[in-house]
């Protein structure tokens, strides 16, 4: 079978979702958000001095907090899944995974900008770096990684240097509508950490075949929260509204960090964007007590290959 032709099944085996609430998706940042209420300059003073370190002792029931701002379009967003599983599992911080609609959907011409006769786009290499460097990431990282195919967002990206860049219309997104509201709905159980375990690794690290991965989501949604398929997207048929207030505030809270790309994983309103960032928030939660749990929780993973070193 042609990648056509089970792209064409694929695309049959999603089902139908209600439109997405009407207006604008997109959103501008609060005045007050983190990272201009900090900004330093050498020029300017800050409104806001960073917060100090907090001197409370850190342990299962007294934990630190990450929420982290994830796209299931996101490649890098999936490249850091297994660091941020194994921190939760391993340390005492609860971190929650909060699926967002992507800045793609959100405000297509943030990101690309389709070429014209005459002009080269600011941002001509965006799309053909982030091909090579995910690969190399996952490489580096020791992660499993497979350019999605298809695509969660339908996007004209090839071929390189004659692509527009140009986003389909939201009407015209068989799956990020889809995947972003399960991941609400496995939120609302308290399970959006399973969630993407069990979905992202589909769609970007080549546990289904290719041109397939949107036919394995149901028995992997059904696997990874316990929750029933098909009774969550009939609920999501019957009243959308319900979860779109949960992206749309999961917007809300990521404009507050001043910062709207993913994964955006923030603690105590800092962001840190990027799986490059992993790091620099392990350091950040150390400078806050972060402490080593007894014993692991669920979800278990194996220790990521890169994972900082905590002494």
């Amino acid at each position: 079978m042609s990648y056509e032709d089970k792209l064409k099944e694929s695309i049959a085996s999603v089902p139908k979702m209600p439109p997405l609430p009407g207006g604008s998706v997109d959103a501008q940042p609060p005045e007050d958000n983190f990272l201009w209420k900090h900004y330093k300059d050498n020029i300017h003073p800050p409104v806001a001095e960073l917060p100090a370190p907090q001197n409370e002792v850190v342990s299962a029931e007294n934990p630190l907090n990450v929420d982290v701002y994830y796209s299931m379009r996101s490649p890098y967003s999936y490249l850091v899944l297994s660091r941020l599983l194994y921190l939760h599992s391993n340390y005492n911080v609860d971190v929650t995974i909060r699926v967002v609609l992507p800045i793609a959907v959100r405000s297509p011409g943030a990101l690309f900008t389709p070429q014209e006769p005459g002009h080269v786009s600011g941002r001509w290499y965006k799309w053909a770096d982030a091909v090579h460097d995910t690969f190399r990431v996952g490489q580096q990282q020791g992660v499993p990684f497979r350019m999605a195919a298809p695509d969660p967002i339908t996007q004209d990206t090839y071929p390189p240097g004659e692509a527009t860049m140009v986003i389909s219309p939201i009407e015209k997104q068989p799956f990020i509508i889809w995947l972003t509201r399960m991941g609400a709905a496995a939120e609302m159980e308290g399970r959006s950490n399973e969630y993407v375990a069990a979905v992202s690794p589909l769609i970007w690290g080549g546990e289904a075949p290719i041109g397939e991965w949107p036919k394995m989501v149901p028995e992997a949604f059904e696997r990874g929260t316990g929750m029933k398929y098909d009774a969550t997207i009939k609920d999501i048929q019957k009243n959308p509204e319900k979860y779109d207030a949960v992206w749309l505030k999961h917007q809300d809270g990521q404009l507050a960090t001043g910062h709207g790309g993913v994964p955006n994983m923030v603690f105590r309103g800092e962001p840190f964007f990027g799986q490059d960032r992993f790091d620099a928030l392990f350091w950040r939660l150390r400078e806050n007590g972060l402490t080593a749990r007894a014993e692991p929780r669920p979800i278990i993973t194996a220790k990521p290959l890169r994972f900082p070193a905590a002494d």
